[in-house]
């Protein structure tokens, strides 16, 4: 019960430090995090050879995004066609603009997200020029927007490498979303870090992780291994820091290379993870309480995976 009331003060708390600092997309899903503006009688930012389109309703800060290489808007807002008379304004209206004469393209209202007064965010690094997809959270479902199609895709959820048990109403809540490369990567609360495919835009993939390990507060930190279209592998470890409000991706290389992918016995619940480089077989060490790599000497590099889990250990 204890633990269940405080994190219900740090989450309004959170709320409150986002509400008053704006900027990047209110971090959680409450539409008590952040008052709204009525953007009736004002208008966006102009952008070099756009238009400064003024959009009827109330928009959250951070839920508007201008494309200047596509010469598009989005926005997400809340009019009184989706007004609640018990829960008040319901952010869930998607439309696009056409920046070069304000036309309106694209119109989508999306389902009640969890609870009428729960808004639906752009994600916070949202935009990626080689998919040309934006992407929308709600509580617990994602939605992709096709700029190249005008389309948005049908819901889908995060996945994960174990089952989970909700502690509260509050998990499973997305708190951040990022487009990384051709792969969208998140965090939910309570649940940890996922991950999704993007290369068939229609159908995203979800992206188990290589290894899991669940630490002593019963939190999940995930370790993730990424294909890149460069060619090579990207072995990525999530992180969100609640007191800072800081979501990170936290690669392990330095850039992209061959590695041996098979599943190993470290990667089953273990702080440690040992991967090996698919060229010279040279271990590399992953530290997944602290979600950063653990540099090996050459010589401890080229043991075997129980030595070299011996000696960081040590």
């Amino acid at each position: 019960m204890v633990k269940h009331i405080s994190k219900v003060i740090v989450l309004i708390l959170l709320q409150a430090v986002m509400a008053a600092c704006g900027g990047g997309g209110a971090e959680t899903s409450s539409s008590n995090s952040t008052p709204a503006t009525d953007t009736s009688a004002s208008t966006a930012p102009a952008q070099p050879a756009q238009k400064e389109c003024t959009v009827a309703g109330k928009i959250l800060e951070g839920n508007q995004l201008w494309l200047v290489s596509e010469q598009l808007m989005l926005c997400i807002k809340a009019d009184s066609s989706t007004f609640d008379a018990d829960f008040g304004d319901s952010h869930r209206i998607l439309e696009v603009y056409d920046t070069r004469d304000c036309s309106q393209v694209g119109r989508e209202v999306l389902p009640i997200n969890q609870s009428p007064d729960f808004p639906y965010f752009l994600a916070e690094i949202t935009y990626n020029h080689s998919s040309k997809v934006v992407a929308i959270r709600g509580f617990s479902t994602i939605y992709l927007y096709d700029l190249e199609s005008r389309k948005l895709s049908a819901a889908f959820s995060p996945k994960y490498a174990s089952e989970r048990f909700g502690e509260d109403a509050q998990s499973g809540m997305i708190l951040r979303l990022e487009l990384w490369e051709d792969y969208l990567i998140g965090y939910s609360q309570d649940n940890g870090s996922f991950a999704f495919d993007l290369s068939d835009k229609k159908k995203p993939r979800p992206l188990l992780p290589f290894a899991e390990y669940k630490t002593a507060d019963e939190s999940f930190n995930s370790l993730f291994l990424l294909s890149s279209h460069l060619g090579g592998t990207q072995a990525i470890a999530p992180s969100f820091d609640a007191d800072s409000n800081k979501f990170s991706i936290n690669p392990m290389l330095p850039q992209p290379q061959a590695l041996k992918t098979e599943v190993v016995r470290s990667a089953k619940n273990n702080r440690y993870v040992v991967i090996r480089q698919a060229d010279t077989n040279a271990a590399i060490a992953i530290d997944l309480q602290n979600f950063k790599r653990v540099e090996l000497p050459d010589d401890v590099a080229l043991k075997s995976t129980q030595e070299v889990l011996k000696w960081v250990r040590s």
